[in-house]
């Protein structure tokens, strides 16, 4: 079961600025298929990493500090209120 906007995310994370950094598909933590695709941002300020599954829909964001060093993960992340 294919995520049924998924192609509305996509298009919406590409229009802020975040592009796909990892094209190699990684396991979701939630079903636990390689469908997990990893979008990344960043500038002077810091940055975004969020991870998106392409099967199930889960998704996960880390904040990164200014300089890109460390990585904050965003517990209580909703990738479509984020978008919206």
């Amino acid at each position: 079961m294919a995520v049924a906007d998924l192609e509305e995310l996509d298009r919406k994370l590409n229009k802020r600025g975040f592009r796909v950094t990892d094209s190699y598909l990684h396991e979701c933590p939630a079903c636990k298929t390689r469908a997990v695709l990893k979008y990344s941002i960043g500038g002077r300020t810091g940055g975004r990493d969020i991870s998106l599954c392409q099967e199930c829909g889960h998704a996960e964001s880390w904040r990164s500090d200014a300089g890109l060093e460390g990585r904050v993960a965003d517990p209580a992340f909703d990738l479509r209120k984020f978008l919206g």
